[in-house]
C-alpha cells in the first residue's frame, strides 16, 4: 500500500531546515568514538598479556644449555605440543617462598603495570566528546567525581537547555502526529467531528533539572488561584505524557 508523501510525517535531526537528510547525534564526534574504542582495546590487551606473565626467571649467568636443563629438572608437568614443541609448567602455590642461586634472578611484569595513564587519556578523549554534544561528562565517562548530579543538571545548565531544546522538537512533531490521528479517525468515521474541538491533546515531559519539590508545588499554587493554570493542568503536571479534555 502506498502513502503519499504529504500523509508521511518526516523528522530530521542535527541539521538546517534546508538540509533534506538528517544526521545521526554522535556523527560529529565518529572519530573521537573510534579512538577511544581502539584505546580502551589497547589497555585491555596489554594488560590481558602483562597479567598472563607471572613470573620471568632472569638467569644473569649461564648457557643455553644449562637454562634449558635448569628449567627441565625444576618443572612439575611437561606437555608436547602440536607443534613438536614441549611446554614446561611449574605450579606456585600461594605463599610460595622461592629459594634460588645468585645467579638466577626474578622478575614480576604484573607490579609494571600503570593502567592510570591511559584511563586519563582515555577520559579526556570522552570529555572531548560530551562537550561537542553538549552532554555532561558523566554520561559518558561513567565518572561524577568532577560535577556531581545536582550542580551540573541546574536548570541554567547548557546541557539541560540542550535537553528541553529537544524535548520541545519531540513533543511538536508529536503532538502533529497525534493530530493527524484524531482527523483520520473523524474521516473514517471511527470519532465524531467534535472532538476536533473539543479534546486538546497535550504532552508534559519529565522534568531534567534538579528540582525543589515544595518551591514547585507553591508556585503551581500561586499560578491556580491566580486563574493562569486550572486545577486539571496541575494534577497531571507532574505526569509523564497527558491527554486531557
Amino acid at each position: 500500500m502506498y502513502v503519499p508523501a504529504s500523509q508521511v510525517q518526516h523528522r530530521k535531526a542535527n541539521v538546517d531546515r534546508v538540509v533534506p537528510r538528517g544526521i545521526p547525534l554522535f556523527y560529529p564526534v565518529r572519530k573521537n568514538l573510534r579512538r577511544a574504542e581502539k584505546l580502551l582495546r589497547n589497555m585491555s590487551v596489554v594488560a590481558e598479556i602483562q597479567s598472563a606473565i607471572a613470573i620471568i626467571r632472569k638467569h644473569n649467568a649461564g648457557s643455553r644449555l644449562g637454562i634449558e636443563n635448569f628449567v627441565t629438572s625444576n618443572v612439575d608437568a611437561n606437555v608436547s605440543a602440536p607443534d613438536g614443541r614441549s611446554r614446561f609448567f611449574r605450579q606456585y602455590t600461594p605463599g610460595t617462598i622461592l629459594d634460588t642461586s645468585a645467579g638466577i634472578d626474578y622478575q614480576f611484569p604484573v607490579a609494571a603495570v600503570d593502567a592510570s595513564r591511559y584511563i586519563l587519556v582515555l577520559q579526556a578523549e570522552l570529555r572531548a566528546i560530551a562537550s561537542r554534544l553538549v552532554m555532561p561528562e558523566f554520561m559518558l565517562t561513567s565518572d561524577a567525581s568532577n560535577a556531581n548530579y545536582s550542580s551540573t543538571m541546574i536548570a541554567e545548565g547548557p546541557a539541560v537547555r540542550m535537553f528541553e531544546r529537544l524535548q520541545h522538537e519531540m513533543i511538536s512533531e508529536d503532538l502533529r502526529l497525534m493530530k493527524r490521528v484524531l482527523f483520520n479517525a473523524v474521516t473514517a468515521q471511527k470519532l465524531p467531528p467534535e472532538v476536533l474541538t473539543a479534546l486538546r491533546v497535550q504532552s508534559i515531559p519529565p522534568k531534567l533539572s534538579v528540582r525543589d519539590r515544595l518551591a514547585e508545588i507553591q508556585a503551581d499554587r500561586i499560578l491556580v488561584e491566580l486563574g493562569a493554570m486550572s486545577k486539571d493542568e496541575l494534577r497531571v503536571r507532574y505526569s509523564t505524557v497527558q491527554i486531557n479534555k
